[in-house]
């Protein structure tokens, strides 16, 4: 027996809290264009080519994730191609799915779910009788929880194992949360509108997520906390060499020198000890000091340019590239107050 939550076993489920994109006969047209929008545009190919579709598409937002009810109502084959920046999580409550996701493919059901990463190309084929529940979390809020844990992110970035077993402790657990919030929205939809507690519920999905589902950080986010606190006493003269002059180190060789050590000897400590080399070290400590004088900045009189410079990027560009990967928005959005 599956481990869904029990919101779901309504047949047909029922979701008057969710927003409703489209429900009941629609022209195929409408639906690829109304998905697309939502998730992602896609080729679509639709089984005996009807011109309308008896088709369901509801929406529910908790902080900046999305959860999605989707039934189509007739075979369907959809080519999404890569994912771009979000993690979707497909689980049928109904019919039976099969996601490709790279070279593995995963047959869904009701007590299977398909976990799709980005930058892997996807290919789905649906049943008529499909209905699944669709969460869709944005991966730069998954990287940046990722970091706050254990302080990297592998060089390949954030991939999750395809295949969550929903009657597995990870699928438990999963489930758990899920129906955790999602029972909390129909007794008191009105928390959700709550900023704080939205945000809460989106931390509590992706933590559930991290730790539990098999990914590409696993290993690191099962024994971060004693990874971090072992380390050599050059490895934190080393940081501290790096707090102290923030802006002006400009090699590793430098901070080798300084905490008395080789290069090759402190690049293995660091990448022993953090999973990353000393620059990248840095450069996360310089990102996080521009993100702190960002925030409590006048937009008046800021200029983004010289803060960049100023803590040690010399090259605007890419400074702001790995400013919105880390925090998930550009520096003129922390500048001007946005989330």
């Amino acid at each position: 027996m599956s481990n869904c939550p029990q919101f779901f076993d309504t047949t047909p489920p029922t979701f008057s809290h969710f927003h409703t994109e489209f429900k009941g006969r629609v022209e195929p047209e409408c639906v690829i264009e109304m998905v697309g929008r939502a998730l992602k545009p896609h080729k679509m190919t639709i089984s005996g080519a009807p011109r309308v579709m008896d088709s369901t598409f509801q929406s529910l937002k908790v902080g900046n994730l999305q959860i999605f009810y989707l039934q189509y109502g007739v075979e369907v084959q959809v080519d999404p191609g890569e994912l771009n920046d979000f993690t979707l999580i497909q689980m049928p409550i109904h019919g039976a799915g099969r996601y490709t996701c790279g070279g593995y493919q995963v047959t869904g059901a009701p007590d299977v779910a398909a976990v799709l990463s980005p930058r892997e190309v996807t290919h789905l084929q649906f049943s008529s009788e499909l209905r699944q529940i669709i969460v869709r979390i944005e991966q730069s809020a998954l990287e940046r929880a990722c970091v706050e844990h254990i302080e990297l992110l592998p060089e390949k970035g954030l991939r999750f194992h395809p295949l969550l077993d929903l009657n597995s402790a990870a699928g438990r657990a999963w489930c758990g949360a899920l129906s955790y919030i999602l029972e909390g929205s129909v007794a008191f939809p009105h928390l959700l509108h709550t900023a704080t507690y939205a945000e809460r519920c989106e931390r509590l999905l992706i933590d559930t997520l991290l730790f539990a589902q098999d990914n590409s950080c696993s290993e690191h986010l099962a024994g971060g906390s004693t990874r971090r606190t072992v380390r050599p006493a050059y490895v934190r003269r080393a940081e501290d060499y790096m707090r102290d002059r923030l802006a002006e180190i400009v090699s590793v060789e430098e901070i080798a020198r300084a905490v008395g050590v080789s290069s090759r000897a402190l690049y293995y400590a660091f990448r022993q000890t953090h999973d990353q080399t000393p620059m990248s070290y840095l450069r996360e400590l310089r990102l996080k000091a521009v993100h702190a004088e960002l925030k409590s900045g006048n937009p008046a009189t800021m200029r983004l340019v010289d803060v960049a410079i100023r803590w040690g990027f010399s090259h605007y560009g890419h400074f702001a590239s790995r400013y919105r990967r880390r925090f998930g928005v550009r520096p003129q959005d922390t500048l001007n107050g946005k989330r």
